[in-house]
C-alpha cells in the first residue's frame, strides 16, 4: 500500500503542477490526440488504425434514411443485413432514426440471433434489458483492441453494438480487420512463438465486500469484483462458474488490502489463435487487452504497480512478452483498424472472430452523454487453432 500511495502522490503532484497528460496516436505527435489523466506516456500508445480505414465503412454500411424504420425491422432490411454480414462479417446500421433500445435490439438480432447471458466476463458490466449491456469501461481510458472474452474456454461467435447516446466526434469504436492481421502476424518471430508457445490469462477478482461495493467509477483501485464478474454471492459459487468458463482457480490474499482473504485468481492456458468456421482457417484471438498494460490509462487502478494489477498475461510456458513484442501485437492490430463513427441509432453487429474491437479514450463536457448497448452473440467452446488450418 505504501507503493501505492507514493504513486498516487506524484500523481497528485503532477496534476496539480498543470500536467494532464495528453499523447498522440503512436507516438508523440500521432495522428490524434488522446485525452488521459495519467502524467507520464504509457509505454505503449495504440493509435488503432493506420492512415485510412482497412475496408471502407461504406463497404458494410446500410443507410436506412430511405425506409420508414418501426419497433421490427422488415424483410428488405433484414435480407440486406444478413447479406451484408455473410459477405463481410459486419453489418452497419446509420441513420436509422431509432431511439428505443428495445427496438435497436429487434434490429441486432437479425444477426446476433442467439445471445448468451454475461458470466465470468472481466468487465463490470450493468444490464440496460435484457441481454443489452454496458460498455462496462471508463471514458477516458483507451481500449485495446481485443476479441471479446478470449480469455475464457468460451466466448462468442458474433456481438452487436447499440448506440443509445452518441456525442458526435467523440467516443467512436475501432474495428480491426482481423485476417490481414494474422496474415502479417504469422511472418514475424512474435507469430510464431504465439503459435508455438500459446499465451496464458491471469485474471484478479477482488471481493465486492472488501472495498464495500465500490469500484472504479469511485476511484478504488478494482477492476471488477468476482461476486459481478459470476454473478453469484459466494465462493463456491463463482468457483463452480470458473470452472466451467476452463478456469482453474485459486483464493488468496489481495495484494492491495492484505486483510481481505477472498481474492480470487484464475488462469488459463490456451491458444492465441482460434479456428474461424466461416472462413476454414486460424485467426488471431488474443491481444494485450489482457496483459496489465490495459490498465495504463484507467484511473485507480492506472496508480497500482504492474506486478500487483488485475490481468496478467505471458507467453504460455510462463515466459514474459517483452515490450517490444506487445508493441509490435498494437501495431499490427492498428494497421487493421477501421474507424466506426456513432450517431445515435447506429448498430453494428460483427464477427467476434474477424474483427477485434476498441477505442481510444474521451472526453465528455457535462451536457454531453455516451451509452453503447452491448449485446453478445451465441456462446461457442474455444477449440484453438487447427493444424490443417494455417
Amino acid at each position: 500500500m505504501a507503493a501505492l500511495g507514493q504513486l498516487r502522490a506524484a500523481r497528485q503532484l503532477a496534476a496539480a503542477a498543470g500536467s494532464r497528460g495528453m499523447f498522440g496516436g503512436g507516438a508523440p505527435g500521432g495522428r490524434f490526440m488522446m485525452p488521459g489523466f495519467w502524467v507520464a506516456a504509457p509505454a505503449i500508445i495504440p493509435s488503432f488504425r493506420d492512415g485510412g480505414d482497412k475496408i471502407p465503412v461504406e463497404a458494410f454500411t446500410i443507410d436506412c434514411s430511405p425506409y420508414l424504420l418501426g419497433p421490427h425491422p422488415e424483410q428488405e432490411v433484414a435480407e440486406r443485413m444478413l447479406q451484408t454480414f455473410a459477405q463481410m462479417g459486419v453489418v452497419r446500421l446509420t441513420n436509422t432514426r431509432l431511439s428505443n433500445v428495445e427496438h435497436m435490439r429487434n434490429y441486432a438480432q437479425v444477426v446476433v440471433k442467439t445471445q448468451m447471458k454475461y458470466e465470468g466476463g472481466a468487465n463490470p458490466r450493468e444490464s440496460i434489458l435484457k441481454n443489452v449491456y454496458e460498455v462496462g469501461a471508463p471514458h477516458d481510458a483507451w481500449l485495446h483492441y481485443h476479441h471479446e472474452m478470449a480469455y475464457n474456454q468460451f466466448s462468442m461467435k458474433n456481438l452487436a453494438f447499440c448506440s443509445v447516446k452518441s456525442p458526435i466526434g467523440k467516443g467512436d469504436t475501432y474495428l480491426s480487420e482481423n485476417l490481414s492481421v494474422t496474415d502479417e502476424l504469422m511472418e514475424t518471430d512474435l507469430g510464431r512463438k504465439l503459435k508455438d508457445k500459446g499465451v496464458c490469462y491471469i485474471r484478479c477478482l477482488t471481493d465486492r465486500e472488501a472495498y464495500k461495493g465500490q469500484g472504479w467509477k469511485e476511484g478504488q483501485p478494482v477492476y471488477n469484483h468476482w461476486q459481478l464478474s459470476f454473478g453469484v454471492e459466494t465462493q463456491a459459487a463463482a468457483e463452480e462458474k470458473a470452472v466451467e468458463c476452463g478456469l482453474k482457480v485459486e483464493w488468496t490474499t489481495d495484494p492491495l488490502k492484505p486483510e481481505s482473504k477472498r481474492y480470487m485468481k484464475t488462469k488459463l492456458i490456451t491458444s492465441a489463435f482460434e479456428f474461424c468456421p466461416s472462413v476454414s482457417r486460424n485467426v488471431l484471438f488474443s491481444s494485450i487487452a489482457d496483459h496489465n498494460m490495459w490498465f495504463d490509462t484507467w484511473k485507480g487502478v492506472a496508480d497500482v504497480p504492474p506486478e500487483k494489477r488485475p490481468l496478467q498475461m505471458t507467453f504460455g510456458d510462463g515466459s514474459p512478452i517483452s515490450v517490444e513484442e506487445l508493441k509490435q501485437w498494437v501495431r499490427l492490430y492498428d494497421r487493421g483498424g477501421i474507424r466506426v463513427r456513432w450517431q445515435t441509432g447506429d448498430i453494428v453487429a460483427f464477427c467476434n472472430y474477424r474483427y477485434a474491437h476498441g477505442r481510444p479514450a474521451f472526453e465528455l463536457r457535462s451536457w454531453e452523454e455516451r451509452q453503447i448497448g452491448v449485446m453478445l452473440g451465441e456462446k461457442f467452446q474455444r477449440m484453438g487453432a487447427l493444424d490443417a488450418a494455417w
